[in-house]
């Protein structure tokens, strides 16, 4: 049986709003046994200096996917900045800071990921009918250990705890697919994907499920993207080929 190859889909760098550098996240990421890290720093203003970027992760035997996160508090906006993005990134998230923008986000197949608050039930939007749209429109829920470790007392962390674990459970009724991430700003809040594991089981995962949300759903994801992203994509099952490709090539 192969060995299991695991991501970080949410890592944020300097060149955003991080701490460390991406060589610095890039190392890290090696030493601790990831495939692939999902860093969250894209944007329009700086999705040039992605393939210097990616080399860096190359140099360290890291996968590196291009992602942009979304937080916007109208529909309208939303849609502006899916327009402008989709085709640029690898994954795109959405912070689902009002119930509009989210029910919006969940059934837009443009959005990937969908992230929503650990701080309070009346700012959480994940709910059974949010669950629905995900699931029609493909959208995963993402998960982060940085809403734990950022908690500024043992009350806040409970609150949190209980809000993701309840949103983990609506995500396997309907059957949502679930990612686990760091959310880690700087090196010093990444963590081994065995210990990130050890946490979604804390919040109602088994293990099996935690070790899934954190490589064969990502790279699920992130292999149906790249895949849309490419020149010969038409539609899902349609792909133009090229005058003297073999046609079994993929």
């Amino acid at each position: 049986m192969p060995k299991r190859q695991f991501v970080d889909l949410h890592v944020k760098s300097s060149l955003s709003n991080g701490n460390s550098s991406p060589s610095s996240i890039a190392r890290m990421a090696a030493h601790l046994g990831f495939k692939a890290i999902g860093l969250a720093d894209f944007n329009l203003k700086n999705i040039g200096l992605l393939q210097d970027v990616r080399s860096i992760f190359e140099s360290y035997g890291v996968d590196l996917i291009a992602r942009a996160d979304i937080v916007e508090h109208s529909p309208r906006l939303l849609k502006r900045a899916l327009r402008k993005l989709r085709r640029k990134v690898e994954v795109i998230a959405v912070y689902c800071v009002n119930v509009n923008v989210a029910r919006l986000a969940a059934r837009d197949r443009r959005v990937d990921l969908l992230i929503f608050s650990s701080k309070s039930w009346r700012e959480n939007f994940f709910d059974k009918s949010e669950a629905a749209l995900a699931l029609s429109g493909e959208s995963a829920l993402e998960v982060n250990l940085i809403d734990l470790i950022k908690a500024k007392s043992s009350s806040e962390r409970i609150q949190a705890i209980r809000i993701l674990s309840e949103n983990l459970k609506i995500a396997k009724r309907f059957k949502v697919p679930v990612i686990f991430s760091s959310g880690a700003t700087s090196i010093y809040e990444m963590r081994a994907p065995r210990e990130l594991a050890a946490l979604a089981t804390l919040l109602g995962l088994t293990e099996f499920e935690a070790r899934e949300s954190l490589s064969r759903i990502p790279l699920e994801l992130i292999r149906r993207n790249r895949e849309k992203l490419s020149e010969s994509y038409i539609m899902p099952g349609v792909r133009l080929i090229k005058k003297g490709e073999p046609l079994g090539k993929k």
